[in-house]
Parts: structure tokens; C-alpha cells; sequence
């Protein structure tokens, strides 16, 4: 009997067969940014599975044999075909590998639908944050600040008692506190996002992903993750939108600057 995949880490090989995968496990074809062996620009055609994993369906190619690779898959399966880099900042794929990241005890499948308890919502925001590249003080601000908010809307919207309410945030917020610890268990906490200036809180992600060894894309979705967490401290300081406009520059150049003296590169006024 053929095997049907449903996940990339079921493939046994490195390159998948199409035939092999299972249909409705299958998100779509993504025709993923890769460089070849003389560092040129080319394509690995890869499954995105609804789990969020990916896996290669052929070995690189140029953009126009990679997409009829992809084309000629997507008219034999019906699969949606994504090009480039598109998919790499998906929240919804995000969202997606943060649950299949939970264990078996935090989520459910129910009539073709994912649910989540109130500990695995927190774990999941943690993951969340993680993933996008925030750094751990950073990060704890910014999940329990979020967490509050949600279960305060759930309050107003809907017939749960406030000592409810209350139990639950406790229990998202200390799943979400335990599980960022053990992400991130090597490094110390820091300040969050209200805490810090705006110049300082772009050196510390520049920082942070510097240690890291991240790569300028994984610096930058790290980036784009703080100044969201900024915003929402800033906005909940009372910052006006001018305000909040003026901060966003400073942590941009600050966060922009540092990184670019980081990694060895001239920045103009140096």
C-alpha cells in the first residue's frame, strides 16, 4: 500500500514523491527562494503541509522549470501554487507550526478544526513570539500583554463570569511564562518593550539575532516583531500616533544601524 504523508517529518527521504503525500494534508506548492552551487539565485520546489512543515519535491531549479514543476503538480492535485518568499512570513503558517508544536494535551481536531485549550493558548502565543524573533524580555511582555487583552474581550463578549475570566488568564499566562522559559533557557531575561527606548530596543534585537547568527531576513521578521510589541506598549503609554510614528523611525535606524556595524557592513555617518 502507497504511504500518505501528512507531515514533512513522515518523508523518509530528503526529496518527497507527490505521490506519496496525502492530498488533503497538503496546504500547498511553494516554489522556495534558494541559492545553488555557485551561489546564484534558484527555486526548490516544496510541499507546505497544513501542519505548517515543508518538505522538497525536486532539487533546485530557475524560476521558470521551478514553476512549471509546480504548475504541472498543482493541475494533477489541485494544489495553490505560492511563489518566493511570500509564504516564509505567512502568519498563517506561523500559526499553523505553533500548533502542530503543541502537545497532544494542548490541542484537538474537531470537524476538520483545530482547538486549543487555555494552557496550550498561552503556550501557543509563546511559540509565537518566539518564532518571530523577539528577544525574551521583549517577549514576555509582549504575550502576557496580548493574553491580557484577549481575555478581557472575551470578558465583554461573552456571558463568562469575571473569577472565570481571571482563572483562565492565570492559566494561559503561567503556561505561556514556563514554556517561553524553556525556549528560551540559556538566556537571560530582559527588559520589555515598554521598559526601553526606542533606539535602545532596535540595538537589542540587532543584538540578540547577532548572537544568534541570524541571517538578514531572520533579523529583519525579529524587527518588524519588535516594533509590533512597541507599538502596543506605546499605545497602551498613551503615545499619540505622531508619537508612535517618530518611535518607529528611531527604533528602524537605531535597530538597522547596529546590525549593519554587527555584521561588518559601512553605515553612512560612522
Amino acid at each position: 500500500m502507497t504511504a500518505s504523508y501528512t507531515t514533512a517529518s513522515a518523508v523518509p527521504g530528503i526529496i518527497a514523491d507527490p505521490a506519496t503525500l496525502d492530498p488533503h494534508a497538503v496546504r500547498c506548492l511553494w516554489m522556495r527562494p534558494v541559492l545553488d552551487k555557485d551561489s546564484k539565485a534558484a527555486f526548490l520546489p516544496s510541499v507546505v503541509f497544513k501542519d505548517g512543515t515543508d518538505c522538497p519535491l525536486a532539487c533546485e531549479m530557475n524560476d521558470l522549470h521551478a514553476r512549471q514543476f509546480c504548475q504541472r503538480l498543482s493541475a494533477i492535485y489541485d494544489w495553490p501554487v505560492k511563489d518566493g518568499r511570500v509564504l516564509e512570513a505567512s502568519s498563517e503558517v506561523a500559526a499553523d507550526r505553533a500548533y502542530a508544536s503543541l502537545d497532544e494535551g494542548d490541542r484537538m481536531e474537531k470537524d476538520g478544526q483545530g482547538w486549543v485549550n487555555v494552557p496550550g493558548m498561552g503556550r501557543m502565543a509563546a511559540i509565537l513570539a518566539h518564532d518571530a524573533g523577539l528577544p525574551f524580555g521583549v517577549a514576555i511582555e509582549c504575550v502576557t500583554g496580548k493574553l491580557a487583552l484577549l481575555f478581557a474581550k472575551m470578558e465583554e463578549q461573552t456571558a463568562m463570569q469575571p473569577h472565570v475570566v481571571k482563572k483562565n488568564l492565570r492559566a494561559a499566562t503561567e503556561a505561556a511564562c514556563a514554556k517561553l522559559t524553556e525556549l528560551y533557557a540559556d538566556e537571560q531575561r530582559g527588559p520589555g518593550a515598554s521598559e526601553l527606548s526606542p533606539e535602545r530596543l532596535g540595538v537589542i534585537v540587532a543584538d540578540y539575532h547577532h548572537a544568534k547568527g541570524s541571517t538578514d531576513e531572520i533579523f529583519q521578521r525579529g524587527l518588524t516583531a519588535a516594533l509590533e510589541a512597541g507599538t502596543e506598549a506605546w499605545t497602551e503609554q498613551k503615545s499619540s500616533p505622531a508619537e508612535i510614528e517618530q518611535k518607529t523611525g528611531a527604533v528602524l535606524d537605531a535597530g538597522i544601524r547596529h546590525w549593519f556595524r554587527l555584521t561588518g557592513r559601512k553605515v553612512v555617518g560612522d
